[in-house]
């Protein structure tokens, strides 16, 4: 089991009982009901996840890093909906095709039936009638997320893995054209670097397509231009809270869906902006959706350049993202390890090709694990059937992570974290599981040598605060109100002596 080599010290002992019992009642009223929400959809169970108790603990749990997130997916849709859609001067436009388009313009142009947000809010009754659809239109939220209908995509098949995926790339364009106005886009990554931080992660790696960041004037800053403005947000949040959070760094990753042509372009301009802002760009990666993109294996070349030369920048490719098994998708994780990537997206399918898994584990390439992604976006309906289950019970190198987690609700690192504790770990998995994950992500971050050996003092330091502090004292209501029994196959192990020794086989 991921974690199971770890010492705790008698505090983390503790904490690791009240965790555990906690944790096991849970679980029984789930066996005793069949009612367990990593088995059901979380934009359906998101409420229940949070009224947890496992929830709540995990909340202010130091976390380390999210290493794999979507810029402009970073933050609450809410917070954009409630915030940035009553700035002045922001208009909107349906197409033909029910594309919501949303821009800032000091006078709109004549591509579009552009509306002023204002107006069209006024025109309502009660205006938070307006915002519920302004925001189901943003993001995956309905009231039947298993047969997903929104405004803006129908199908006679909504639970279609093509459907979810058309209906949340049409939310990430209404949401882009809003955000990437640049007083927009530095209140919005400002305020993700704010929501990550209270959800106790202190170090984020989040990938972008690097969409023209505009003035109100329609003036588009350079993709140099708008990777400072990244940078410059990062870094004012940081020094804002020096003691809070340690940083974030850029993952240039345009989509996948173009010709070779065009990703010699994207090579050529990654190459520019590691030139140019080598401590905050990390890398490149391509994304999209990858049934519906083409593999790695069309653009060796350009792909093969990016090692050339005097600098080699380093890659994280999205990879295995898909159920199927043979297929030019589930192979490009063959083509991932080849080309050196430090991590794979996903890598869903890793478990189908024993060899590319072998050689990921020999390479110490870990494997970026987003739980509820996968299941919102239709690989898996019931987590505890995810094959990074397997993975993290063999000790496999992963990292938990949350990519476009605004799309369904979440916020921060803690939602998935929770999936993974309760359905991947399984009953067995404890607090030595959870901070394996924490130090995983540090240990697999871009950053040098000298940066991580920060990042984890910073950690550290906050992890043994949180162990310390922690009040224990509901663990006796807790113990003397636990009468479910408990079945004999989701028993916890006796918790091992203060000493730290573990059972070292226990999986």
């Amino acid at each position: 089991m991921l974690g199971h080599d770890l010492l705790l010290s008698d505090a983390e002992e503790l904490l690791n009982q009240h965790l555990m019992e906690v944790k096991q009642a849970e679980l029984n009223r789930s066996y005793a009901t069949l009612d367990f929400p990593p088995a059901r959809n979380f934009i359906a169970v998101k409420d229940k996840i949070e009224a947890s108790g496992v929830f709540k603990i995990l909340e202010d749990m130091p976390k380390g890093a999210a290493l794999h997130l979507h810029d402009v997916l970073l933050t609450s849709v809410k917070w954009v909906v409630q915030e940035i859609s009553y700035w002045p001067d922001l208009y909107m436009c349906q197409d033909s095709e029910g594309h919501l388009f949303m821009k800032f313009m000091d006078t709109p142009d004549s591509s579009c039936a552009w509306q002023l947000v204002s107006e069209l809010r006024a025109g309502y009754k009660d205006p938070k009638d307006f915002d519920r659809e302004l925001h189901a239109n943003l993001s995956l939220i309905t009231e039947n997320p298993d047969g997903l209908v929104t405004l803006l995509a129908e199908s006679p098949d909504p639970s279609d893995i093509n459907t979810v995926w058309t209906a949340f790339e049409r939310g990430l364009i209404g949401i882009s054209g809003m955000v990437m106005y640049r007083p927009a886009w530095e209140s919005y990554l400002y305020r993700a670097l704010e929501e990550f931080a209270k959800d106790s992660v202190l170090y984020l790696e989040f990938r972008g397509v690097l969409p023209p960041i505009y003035e109100l004037n329609g003036t588009e800053l350079s993709p140099i231009q708008s990777v400072g403005i990244y940078r410059d947000t990062t870094q004012r949040f940081v020094a804002d809270n020096p003691n809070r959070f340690f940083g974030a760094r850029y993952i240039y990753a345009p989509n996948r869906r173009q010709s070779e042509d065009t990703v010699w372009g994207y090579v050529d301009l990654m190459k520019q902006l590691k030139a140019e802002y080598p401590d905050f760009v990390a890398g490149f990666d391509l994304v999209g959706q990858e049934d519906l993109g083409y593999p790695l294996n069309n653009f060796l070349e350009p792909l093969l350049s990016l090692s050339s030369g005097n600098t080699s920048i380093p890659v994280f490719y999205h990879a295995g993202e898909t159920a199927w098994m043979g297929m030019s998708t589930d192979e490009n994780l063959i083509d991932a390890l080849l080309l050196n990537a430090s991590r794979i997206g996903h890598g869903y399918a890793i478990t189908k090709h024993p060899r590319a898994k072998a050689l990921a584990r020999e390479k110490d390439v870990p494997i970026e694990v987003c739980p509820i992604s996968n299941q919102v976006l239709k690989l898996v309906d019931d987590l505890r059937n995810h094959p990074a289950a397997g993975l993290m019970a063999e000790g496999f190198p992963v990292v938990v992570s949350c990519d476009g987690l605004s799309a369904w609700g979440a916020t921060g690192l803690s939602h998935d974290f929770y999936e993974a504790f309760m359905a991947l770990g399984g009953a067995k998995a404890d607090l030595r599981f959870l901070k394996q994950l924490a130090l995983n992500s540090i240990k697999y971050s871009s950053l040098d040598a000298n940066a991580t050996s920060q990042l984890r003092d910073m950690w550290q330091e906050k992890w043994d605060d949180w162990v310390t502090s922690f009040d224990l004292s509901p663990r006796l209501t807790l113990a003397s109100s636990s009468t479910l029994a408990t079945p004999t196959s989701a028993t916890v192990p006796s918790t091992p002596a203060a000493t730290g020794e573990v059972e070292a086989n226990i999986i």
